[in-house]
């Protein structure tokens, strides 16, 4: 196992508390979304994330928000990638209390890309949320781990990898 897939388990083991919680079927309609966007069905993506924030309606579970951050990060590109637009200018940022459940927290002027940092940061909260919430998921989650291994490899310098 290498530093990049140590992180990625670390990172799912610190959030775990923050989404243990977290409905089955919310936790399924999570990871459709995030499967849906790799595989370019981005209507479909939309749907599921759509369908995950009705659900998150009233939610307690601790990262509920930053989930809901999440899932609107992905359903705007998802929207945006279906309408052929290809650059995402209006996406919704982390708030600085939802910052404690992204897999990187980097100082301002480490970010070379505000839009691509939230994007990475959002589909790799979304794989750890199905991996610690959605057990009907664990197989197919675990077969495109390389989703968010790949995000974070983007990272090695600045997370020290």
């Amino acid at each position: 196992m290498g530093r990049i897939d140590t992180y990625l388990d670390a990172y799912i083991e610190r959030v775990r508390p923050a989404f243990d919680g977290l409905d089955e079927e919310t936790a399924h309609a999570v990871a459709a979304a995030l499967l849906g966007f790799k595989f370019g069905l981005y209507g479909n993506a939309a749907a599921k994330a759509e369908s995950a924030l009705t659900r998150l309606e009233g939610e307690t579970v601790p990262g509920a928000a930053a989930l809901k951050t999440a899932l609107q990060v992905l359903q705007q590109r998802a929207r945006d990638l279906k309408a052929s637009v290809l650059v995402s200018t209006e996406l919704p940022s982390f708030s600085e209390d939802e910052r404690q459940y992204l897999a990187i927290d980097l100082q301002a002027e480490e970010i070379e890309d505000e839009a691509i940092f939230t994007m990475d940061n959002a589909f790799i909260l979304l794989y750890a949320v199905g991996a610690v919430a959605s057990p009907d998921d664990e197989q197919a989650l675990d077969e495109h781990r390389g989703l968010p291994l790949q995000l974070l490899s983007s990272y090695k310098k600045q997370l020290r990898l």
